[in-house]
């Protein structure tokens, strides 16, 4: 065993964990001056207090002694920060496709019924204020899965990325475009008939869906 290797190990790991060596001592219940001592390879921590150090430090007590991280414990690590990666995306597509779901429905039935009911828009207040909450979902969702996106970046490369999300991304994107379509309806509905509407709609649907795949496949930085 290396005292100066062990010592520059043990500082390089409370640096990580944004310790200091009085936050450090104080977890173990000892003074600032043994965690120096330490750091500067005069002597090793005592055999009892061992356990207790690797654990505030994130190593195992044969690595602290060792003065390095064992490979296995790299990939470990590794592993385990995909792990946390994916479960983070997953949670933030799902509830990015929740509010999308909602903005689809509440503005889609919203301005289908405004469609049969009224000839002029924004008849009602409550008209207004759905068209509002719809917007703000479909919004507040495209963001959402985009910081779920951005975390993946951190581990997959662009590639993999689109690989992994490029279905998902579809799905959520014809639920976002619901409600866009229906008020555009709406609007088209005023001044023209309504099945050349319907004809302006499904064309739009296309066109959108394309320029979703576009801006995802080369224009967004993930």
């Amino acid at each position: 065993m290396d005292a100066q290797k062990t010592g520059r190990f043990i500082a390089f790991l409370r640096k990580q964990k944004c310790l200091t060596q009085t936050a450090l001592a104080d977890k173990l219940n000892i003074s600032n001056r043994t965690v120096s001592k330490w750091e500067h390879g005069d002597g090793f921590p005592d055999i009892t207090i061992l356990p207790e150090l690797a654990e505030a430090l994130g190593v195992s007590v044969d690595e602290l002694l060792k003065g390095e991280k064992s490979e296995n414990a790299v990939v470990v690590t590794e592993i385990e920060n995909k792990a946390n990666i994916d479960n983070v995306f997953l949670i933030t597509y799902v509830i990015s496709l929740f509010i999308g779901a909602f903005s689809a429905l509440l503005g889609g039935i919203t301005e289908i019924y405004c469609i049969w009911a009224f000839e002029i828009l924004f008849y009602t207040h409550w008209e207004i204020i759905f068209v509002a909450t719809s917007l703000f979902s479909v919004i507040l969702s495209g963001l959402i899965f985009s910081i779920g996106l951005t975390r993946l970046n951190v581990i997959y490369s662009r590639e993999e990325i689109i690989r992994k999300t490029k279905k998902k991304l579809w799905l959520l994107s014809i639920i976002l475009s619901v409600f866009p379509l229906t008020f555009l309806l709406r609007i088209l509905n005023i001044f023209i008939p309504t099945f050349i509407v319907w004809i302006i709609a499904a064309a739009s649907a296309v066109a959108l869906a394309v320029v979703f795949y576009v801006i995802y496949q080369k224009k967004v930085r993930l």
